[in-house]
């Protein structure tokens, strides 16, 4: 099959989570099928990735977003009913790249990853249109309002919940298919039980590079990972310092609090310069490591859908990990078994401090959890079934 893939970021192995998914996927696919890639980048440092991406795809067509054009059509974006991620993604340059694309080759499928990239190929004739929407962000923003307390981002996402919820439900009815992590996104969607061409396409990890070394020395800690400048990050690190942090350390004198990943946010840095026993990394080229000198990791998220890399990798990795409900959703490990879950500041404290004391239950659901992720959360896993999918969609029979 010819398979068009359109997406708001040059995919990349690191990064964030849409651009690693995007990566993995062309990779996979490329295996039976003719790739072209469109995409946007923001730095030019990025292109240096092209040659990587051009080993896999038939054609690579990139177009640079210029981040000040959304500020001059803001004003215009806010009184439209389309979010503000959409608008910030709309370029007349991108739109005839994509059209003269699908002229030329004619593609089976085409692949929207994203909301985002929705309005280049809803109205495409001729290939099967997929939308990718990944998860519902209209879940994302209503937690968003739920739980930030400033009041400018508390309005800034109240304006983009109101578009989303409107827009999510009636932009499905574009596509043959639409692409979403868990029945938690399905079900926040208005009309939900109306719209039926959900299928269901989580992304997974690479279990392989995520394994263990037998020599790791520990160390009493507790880690946190991810990308420290996103909205939902920052309120759960701030969150768990500020309400759960007190009463581990307590408990467990002389514990460090690890918060690895790139770009942390001021008040991430304002966190460690106020607390020795909290420290930042910023960007490191392997989280293995860290991963496997902490003793729990933790995932207090009380913001987001979808799922949730970082306790994907810390299973993976053989860490314990403690977890809000919200963190588990997309992943759906057996609490108790897998992970534990907890969702009030003294219960989360408890099951952090219970695996740092039990030691032989920390171990049990670590091997547990490592187990269940060879062989529920691999990339391979979930492409498979999508594959099978987007073949059934076009018409094609399965090959092996």
């Amino acid at each position: 099959m010819k398979i068009l893939i359109a997406s708001p970021r040059l995919p990349q192995p690191w990064g964030k989570a849409d651009s690693i998914t995007v990566y993995r996927l062309v990779k996979y696919l490329s295996r039976e099928h003719e790739i072209h890639l469109v995409c946007f980048y923001e730095d030019p440092a990025e292109m240096s990735f092209l040659p990587e991406l051009e080993k896999y795809c038939r054609g690579v067509h990139t177009r640079m977003l210029k981040n000040w054009k959304f500020l001059v059509k803001l004003p215009r974006c806010c009184f439209s009913p389309t979010p503000l991620q959409v608008c910030y993604y709309m370029d007349g340059r991108m739109r005839r790249t994509i059209d003269a694309v699908v002229d030329e080759i004619q593609p089976d499928l085409a692949y929207a990853h994203l909301i985002r990239m929705a309005p280049y190929l809803q109205a495409k004739k001729g290939p099967k249109r997929i939308l990718a929407m990944q998860i519902s962000q209209t879940l994302n923003y209503r937690r968003m309002i739920e739980n930030i307390s400033n009041p400018f981002h508390r309005l800034l996402y109240g304006l983009e919940y109101r578009k989303v919820r409107k827009y999510e439900p009636a932009v499905t009815r574009h596509f043959d298919s639409c692409l979403l992590i868990s029945r938690f996104d399905r079900e926040a969607l208005d009309g939900h039980e109306a719209i039926d061409n959900i299928f269901y396409s989580p992304h997974g990890i690479d279990v392989a590079y995520y394994t263990p070394s037998a020599e790791a020395e520990k160390e009493n800690s507790l880690l946190f990972s991810g990308v420290l400048e996103t909205p939902t990050n920052v309120d759960a690190v701030s969150y768990f310092h500020r309400e759960i942090y007190p009463l581990i350390k307590r408990e467990i004198p002389g514990i460090k609090l690890r918060l690895v990943g790139k770009n942390p946010a001021r008040a991430i840095q304002r966190i460690a310069v106020a607390d020795k026993s909290v420290s930042v990394t910023g960007f490191v080229e392997d989280l293995r490591p860290y991963y496997e000198r902490a003793r729990v990791g933790i995932d207090p998220l009380r913001i987001g859908a979808g799922l949730q890399n970082k306790l994907l990798i810390g299973m993976s990795m053989g860490l314990p990990m403690v977890c809000t409900s919200i963190a588990n959703e997309g992943i759906g490990a057996q609490p108790g078994r897998h992970l534990l879950v907890a969702d009030q500041p003294g219960e989360f404290a408890a099951a952090v401090v219970k695996l740092f004391r039990d030691r032989d239950q920390a171990r049990e659901i670590a091997a547990a959890a490592r187990r269940h992720v060879e062989e529920y959360w691999t990339w391979e896993y979930h492409f498979r079934a999508l594959s099978r999918h987007l073949r059934r969609l076009a018409g094609e029979e399965e090959t092996g």
